[in-house]
């Protein structure tokens, strides 16, 4: 955006603090927060609306540090299982990047369609009873398949890579539900595997002007204090509340990309039509 006044310093380092805040809390990266924030708050408060490529470019250092940041906080409170991290964020990360080759080939309402879908089957999932034992698990009481953690890892990860999202709000329920991974480990393990999966993309858009620089630097350091006070709440909140609020957000998640999908529909049907009635005018 080139020259900042002071407001715009304060709206960044404040979209930023709430990102960071929810990655910390949750263990979502935060960009799928974090777009829609960027595109509609700035006109909100009489600034100049944010072009998709920079909000993309933002959201892609945003994402990193929200998850660098809140895995820190977690780690501090070992609540990340590395084994786990391997198991499922390695598959992840590789077939991440081989299902973005392959997404030329899908279309992209289908594939948006099937994504919506999943994440609203994920937030009902969140939303069914989940046991907790009496007493708060330690990283000494995860025990995981690591078969299932493998293949559940190369499963979200093409799906990810396919539709080009991070694939937090799937990644998040199969943890806790398919491998049976206590909450706040969940959430700590998760906020390491977006490392993996965010740092990638980050190194994918080095050298590519794609990313405003001087714009990042401010919302990450709101993100940074953001993922650091969330994490902290995250240890303090209760386990069936904090489960309660990912699959809200899940389900948020799932109306957005539904819409997007209704959106585009409606536009290529449009387009078809016009198409058609300029065809027929001319024949």
């Amino acid at each position: 955006m080139g020259t900042f006044s002071i407001a715009t310093i304060v709206l960044f380092v404040v979209l930023g603090c709430l990102a960071g805040f929810l990655a910390g809390l949750l263990g979502l990266g935060g960009g799928i927060i974090m777009v829609p924030l960027l595109l509609y708050v700035p006109p909100m408060f009489g600034f100049a609306p944010l072009g998709m490529k920079i909000v993309a470019g933002m959201t892609t250092v945003q994402s990193f540090a929200g998850t660098l940041s809140g895995a820190i906080g977690h780690h501090r409170f070992k609540r990340i299982h590395w084994p786990l991290v391997a198991a499922l964020g390695g598959p992840m990360t590789l077939a991440g990047f081989i299902g973005s080759r392959f997404s030329v080939a899908i279309s992209e309402q289908v594939m948006l369609l099937v994504f919506a879908l999943m994440a609203v089957a994920a937030s009902l999932l969140m939303l069914m009873p989940k046991k907790d034992a009496a007493v708060e698990e330690t990283l000494d009481d995860v025990n995981f398949h690591w078969p299932l953690a493998i293949a559940t890892g190369a499963l979200i990860g093409t799906a990810a890579g396919i539709i080009g999202q991070g694939g937090g709000f799937l990644y998040v329920p199969a943890i806790l539900y398919q491998l049976n991974i206590p909450t706040r480990i969940c959430i700590g393990s998760a906020l390491a595997i977006g490392i993996l999966s965010s740092g990638a993309v980050l190194l994918g858009r080095l050298g590519t002007s794609q990313i405003p620089w001087q714009d990042a630097f401010i919302l990450v350091v709101g993100v940074i204090v953001g993922a650091q006070l969330g994490s902290l709440l995250s240890q303090r909140t209760p386990r069936v509340v904090l489960r309660r609020i990912l699959a809200i957000v899940i389900l948020a998640t799932a109306i957005k990309i539904g819409s997007s999908v209704i959106e585009q529909y409606q536009h290529t049907s449009l387009s078809g039509y016009f198409t058609a009635s300029i065809v027929a005018d001319t024949t």
